[in-house]
């Protein structure tokens, strides 16, 4: 197991009473900035409010002027322009921005996004040599282009000018481009250095307005900037951080028809939207297009006007979104289960695995996550002729270099200190994993890397408000260069927990402290972590959100340690197992059991017990005996069956609930949602139906997801509430089937565990799920 996250708590700094009283409102705002290097009131007033800020010229940017002499000849004499863009979020609003700025002042324009499973990044020889035949007048790329020599080269070699617009690392010799547009050419600190992609687009059809004496409208275009600036992660310095800014306020009246369609569907409210709802809801939804199908259509979607159109594409991005997600998910899961299963892969400097079958295009994400919890490099690669991968890595160990030690093994290979992408034949698997993890253990010599959280300011659970929180959000957008805040709440306990999200990867969490304050505290991709069993202290950060249109406090739990009054009482807590999975007559045994104990509680799933009172796992308390009649249908649900009742004495008998094959599952699902929606006004929760389903939740909010593609059901989710009613509308066979694709899978995964729940050594697994 990794080594635990060091807490740092920054001391505060005294403030000078002229920039406190100039800045104004709550300490913090004014404390923040002067700590995080903003000391000038003209630098903290410009960062707080965009109109402040001096924008900088596009033309700082190197051989902008070449670029707009090109473009506007080709313009002006309908040449015909092909903009080259990329597959994520970055790349496709780059690419719109490019398409739709040129072609409002009349250009001739197409475009290319390379798709992912046919020809990764960048440009692929044979899809521009296609392009070239069937002819083009100038190459405009976005988002990439910085390292295609030999492509530009062929481009060149035709006699075709080529603009490349890009803000990736430069490679040690530019490529034999007109014109290269990207501020890595810029010096460090100059104010457009940090622009992505969509960035140096957005500058470029800005100047090229202004220099052919054109007016601008900058809020369309500012909306597709600040989408490509949070989910590219840039750094938010001067203009990036200004653009995003002025972004975030046209996003929340965009006029764009797919964005709206893309609200809609997301159930977001834009009125308050922020950086965090681009970062957990629109960029996903735009990536997974990009990462699992084609991206192209986003360019449609973005720019299109056509309401029919836009939902047709709107759901082609929801059930690819589904897929993402399950296909995330099931992916990491596997990795922990080869980790736990091959103590040599999880003990070695560095995670290196492989399965054929796992899909390309979500492995990068789900290597952040494996290095986000075992704080060391992660390469996670598919495939079987040729295999593929990529990699993540940690502060101090610079992942590309580290592979290029092993070129001799790959076949291509490519990335930055923190991402790199791979390829080799399948048969140098084998030695190019022994010769990375040397190389790894090498550099890990000479560097001590020590997870940190920083936290800036120590609250109590009755400090939180919305004033406050409204004091924080003075100080938004955060990110990457000016992190949210984060704060220490000590000595909590945990009163609730579920878990939230489509497919239950996130977790909501209700604390309280000694004094019973409570608060709700959403922990992002805690869906499968362990919780804490005993008292223990929490790093949060908070923000503003809105339920139903009313504001809300939002507090996101970043990490935990037990408090020294939580480490004593886990070390004094254990329990007996009494074993009855393998009784001819368990009914007699339950209630010999029930009578023997002094206090207990009987946890049954799926159905009642003729003469016996049982509880499911929403209603678990504290108990002195905890007597399990229903094999779980998960590691998880038994997990926070045992946190919740804390038993000094666990029976388990393991019935099968009679609920696992997919027909009975659905139906009974079906049933229970019918009664929510005539006995119960619509209102029922995730954790209810599951109980009562005897599922993990996950496959509930799958399955009413195909109930309401069938056109039988409406469902409001809302974090773990349901509402729903009634319908008879049209069925939606695509999102149907896409769901079906999730689910059976699912149900699947709960029938292999409750096999191996009523088959294997009780001791290991009643002690796995609480981890110390």
């Amino acid at each position: 197991m990794p080594e635990p996250v060091q807490w740092i708590l920054k001391q505060e700094i005294e403030v000078p009473a002229d920039f406190q009283d100039a800045i104004g409102g709550h300490p913090l705002v004014a404390q923040t900035l002067y700590q995080r290097g903003y000391r000038s009131l003209e630098a903290a007033r410009s960062f707080l409010d965009p109109g402040e800020y001096q924008p900088t010229s596009p033309e700082e940017l190197p051989d902008i002027e070449i670029a707009y002499q090109l473009l506007w000849d080709a313009i002006k004499h309908q040449k015909r322009i092909l903009v080259w863009g990329d597959f994520d979020v970055d790349g496709q609003t780059a690419t719109t921005v490019l398409v739709q700025g040129l072609r409002a002042l009349g250009g001739k324009v197409d475009y290319h996004i390379p798709v992912r499973a046919k020809e990764s990044h960048g440009i692929k020889k044979d899809v521009l040599e296609s392009y070239l035949a069937r002819g083009f007048d100038l190459l405009l790329t976005c988002d990439t282009g910085i390292t295609e020599h030999e492509n530009v080269q062929l481009v060149r070699d035709a006699g075709l000018p080529v603009v490349i617009t890009d803000h990736h690392t430069l490679s040690e010799t530019l490529p034999p481009a007109n014109a290269i547009l990207n501020p890595q050419r810029l010096p460090e600190g100059h104010p457009l250095r940090t622009l992505p992609g969509v960035g140096v687009a957005f500058k470029l059809i800005e100047g090229l307005h202004e220099t052919m004496g054109l007016q601008f409208d900058p809020g369309p275009y500012l909306e597709l900037t600040a989408l490509g600036i949070v989910a590219d992660v840039a750094e938010l310095k001067s203009d990036t951080r200004t653009i995003l800014q002025k972004g975030l306020s046209h996003l929340r009246h965009s006029q764009r028809v797919g964005l709206q369609t893309l609200y809609l569907n997301a159930k977001l409210n834009p009125v308050n939207l922020n950086e965090g709802h681009i970062g957990f809801q629109i960029g996903p939804r735009l990536n997974a297009i990009g990462r699992l199908a084609d991206a192209n259509p986003m360019v449609e979607f973005l720019a299109t006007e056509d309401r029919g159109r836009a939902r047709v594409l709107g759901t082609l991005i929801e059930a690819t979104n589904a897929k993402r997600r399950f296909a995330s998910r099931q992916v990491e899961k596997a990795v922990e289960a080869m980790l736990q299963n091959a103590p040599e892969d999880r003990l070695a400097p560095a995670i290196v695995l492989h399965h054929p079958e796992w899909p390309g295009g979500v492995i990068g994400p789900v290597a952040s996550h494996i290095v986000e919890r075992y704080q060391k490099p992660v390469l996670l690669l598919t495939g079987s002729g040729p295999i593929h991968g990529s990699g993540r890595s940690v502060e101090g160990i610079n992942i590309t270099e580290a592979i290029r030690t092993q070129a001799r093994y790959l076949s291509n290979f490519g990335g930055h200190p923190m991402a790199a992408g791979l390829g080799m034949p399948a048969m140098n698997y084998d030695a190019f994993k022994r010769g990375f993890l040397s190389e790894i253990e090498k550099i890990a010599k000479h560097i001590t890397y020590i997870p940190k959280v920083e936290i800036d300011r120590v609250l109590k659970l009755d400090d939180i408000s919305m004033d406050l929180i409204d004091q924080i959000e003075r100080l938004a957008p955060f990110g990457a260069g000016f992190p949210a805040l984060k704060f220490l709440i000590k000595d909590l306990r945990m009163v609730s927990h579920s878990e939230i999200g489509k497919t239950g990867e996130h977790r909501q969490v209700i604390v309280e402290d000694e004094h019973g304050n409570q608060q709700r505290i959403i922990w992002w991709k805690g869906g499968d972590q362990s919780l804490p069993e005993a008292q223990f202290d929490l790093v949060c950060s908070l923000s503003k959100s809105d339920y139903r249109g009313e504001p809300q406090i939002n507090a996101e739990w970043i990490d935990f340690h037990l408090s020294e009054r939580g480490v004593q009482e886990v070390a004094r807590h254990d329990f007996e197992i009494i074993d009855h999975r393998h009784q001819l007559l368990p009914m007699q045994v339950l209630k010999e059991e029930i009578q023997k104990a002094s206090e207990s509680l009987v946890w049954a799933e799926g159905g009642t017990i003729d003469g016996i009172e049982s509880i499911s796992r929403e209603g678990l308390r504290e108990t002195a005996t905890l007597i399990i009649w229903t094999a779980p249908p998960s590691h998880d649900v038994l997990r926070e069956a045992l946190l919740k009742s804390k038993p000094n004495h666990i029976v388990v008998f393991s019935v099968d609930p009679d609920i696992s094959q997919l027909k009975r599952f659905m139906e009974r699902l079906a049933g229970l949602a019918k009664y929510a929606a005539k006995q119960k006004h619509g209102f029922t929760s995730i954790e209810q139906l599951a109980a009562a389903c005897a599922a993990q939740p996950e496959a509930v909010r799958v399955g009413l997801k195909i109930w309401e593609a069938r056109g039988k059901l409406s469902i409001d989710f809302e974090d773990d509430d349901l509402l729903i009613k009634l319908t008879n509308v049209a069925a939606n066979p695509a999102l149907e089937d896409a769901y079906q694709s999730i689910l059976e899978p699912l149900i699947e995964e709960s029938r292999a565990y409750r096999r191996f729940f009523q088959n294997s050594d009780l001791r290991s697994i009643l002690k796995s799920p609480v981890k110390k």
